[in-house]
């Protein structure tokens, strides 16, 4: 928890016009697209960032249990573990995973999943040339989703 505070040892609580003048002045002196910030958004980054990580975290465990054990491993493994977005639940401090996945709409989790799979797959050696054409076409015949 970010904790300030004023002079006479109140809490500090205008962090919306700190980060607004701090983003304006990116914008005039460096990056003129640089976004609009508060810190709500903040919130937001921070939890698409920790999703991602707690993802790749994930995909790590089972990809390690796949290659010193077997497939059966890894199912078991997925089964009692704790999602990561119930991790994330707790961290935002959200009563219903619902509200959480709202956050899932604001990330490219096709784009994140994809690409954590490959990686982790190509660390610990579970990837080869079958396995990157199935994925690549695995929804071919599927309509795009817009």
């Amino acid at each position: 928890m970010l904790l300030s505070v004023w002079g006479q040892g109140r809490p500090f609580t205008g962090w919306s016009s700190v980060f607004a003048r701090t983003a304006d002045r990116i914008r005039e002196c460096y990056e003129p697209r640089f976004p609009h910030v508060n810190p709500h958004r903040l919130r937001h980054t921070m939890a698409m960032a920790t999703m991602a990580r707690l993802m790749r975290g994930w995909y790590e465990q089972a990809a390690r249990q796949v290659r010193d054990t077997d497939d059966d491993a890894a199912l078991a493994h997925y089964l009692r573990t704790q999602e990561p977005l119930l991790i994330l639940r707790d961290l935002l401090g959200h009563t219903s995973s619902l509200t959480t996945e709202a956050y899932l709409h604001r990330l490219d989790v096709l784009r994140l999943f994809t690409s954590l799979y490959r990686r982790v797959g190509k660390e610990y050696g579970l990837l080869d040339e079958d396995v990157e054409l199935e994925l690549a076409t695995e929804f071919d015949d599927e309509p795009a989703v817009v």
